[in-house]
């Protein structure tokens, strides 16, 4: 058969007609067990593949999940889209993923367009909108679940990292290792997760009884070039109150000060301690290893996914919140009193 082939094609190998073949492949119990069982084989001796359209026209449902992310080449979101791709194929669900390029403006644009393509649902990856989803929102007749932020609504749910637990529990580590002066560098300024971890930042601070220093929040937007500037930041500090160590937002900017720190000749850990978060891949071989926080990736969009398909089947579903755990390697330098 040197087409694709089509329902019309199994039915005539079948002896059957194309409405039977489409509620044979739809597993409805009109059609007898032996000749569902039949009609399958022929369809995968054919190398029958149906469309998503035609599913969907056969169910009554679609069988697309629309996902939004804000970069498609951040390797968090790439855990994450792991985890979701697993589990939505586990179920029978395609994905359809737009990318927002972090503009907010573009991640509302995106939402309306997948809406518009009939998904079944929408999960949304670190959403960079703070205002203006409420009325969007309201419109979708879909569920639509939020991960690693933070909205309300009517068939709105939430699959989230614990950041200001994140934040507490890096800064934490750090106070452990002796040290007392510690910057902050930030995330994307309008972000939920950067402003969570930052208040978990200052939290493990006041608790030590150390006063929380503004000026020692870097601004920053989660790239690897923030990272590099933070390390210029660094070296410009007066050199007897230089932090002597910096919590980094997420990974990509503190492999970007470990980065920039080898290029000035700033030694890590000795010259400056760096923690990152989420604990991407490539923290484990960089030179040194770095510490970071596990932040579950996977699992979120595993949750996300469960989320989505409980809501469609009109079950309980509430927000899933899950911490992160510490993941110490080489990039902290325990500090003595005399340091």
């Amino acid at each position: 058969m040197s087409q694709r082939p089509s329902i019309k094609d199994i039915a005539r190998l079948a002896g059957v007609s194309p409405s039977t073949v489409s509620r044979a492949l739809a597993d409805s119990p009109r059609i007898s067990q032996a000749t569902r069982e039949r009609i399958r084989r022929i369809a995968q001796e054919v190398g029958y593949a149906p469309s998503l359209a035609a599913r969907a026209l056969v169910t009554g449902a679609s069988p697309v999940i629309g996902v939004v992310a804000p970069s498609l080449a951040d390797p968090y979101i790439a855990s994450v889209m792991r985890g979701l791709e697993a589990a939505s194929q586990e179920h029978g669900y395609q994905r359809l993923v737009a990318s927002s390029q972090g503009d907010p403006a573009q991640e509302l644009a995106m939402v309306q367009m997948l809406a518009g393509h009939n998904a079944a649902g929408l999960i949304i990856l670190s959403s960079r909108v703070r205002e203006g989803y409420t009325p969007l929102l309201e419109k979708l007749a879909m569920p639509v679940i939020f991960v690693n932020s933070l909205h309300v609504g009517d068939r709105v749910f939430n699959v989230m990292t614990d950041n200001e637990y994140g934040g507490w529990l890096a800064t934490s580590h750090l106070l452990r290792m002796g040290h007392t002066r510690i910057a902050y560098l930030g995330g994307p300024e309008r972000g939920r997760s950067h402003a969570a971890r930052a208040a978990g930042y200052r939290r493990a601070l006041e608790e030590a009884g150390l006063a929380f220093d503004p000026a020692w929040v870097i601004p920053g937007d989660g790239s690897i070039e923030a990272g590099r500037e933070a390390l210029h930041w660094w070296l410009n500090q007066p050199d007897p109150i230089r932090p002597t160590a910096i919590f980094c937002y997420n990974d990509l900017s503190a492999l970007g000060l470990l980065a920039e720190a080898y290029q000035q000749g700033v030694a890590i850990p000795d010259d400056l301690s760096i923690v990152g978060f989420d604990n991407i891949p490539m923290t484990a071989i960089s030179i040194p290893p770095l510490t970071t926080v596990e932040q579950r990736a996977e699992a979120l969009g595993r949750y996300a996914v469960a989320s989505l398909l409980a809501a469609l089947a009109t079950k309980p579903v509430t927000d899933i919140i899950l911490r992160g755990e510490l993941v110490p390697r080489a990039s902290v330098k325990r500090l003595e009193a005399h340091d």
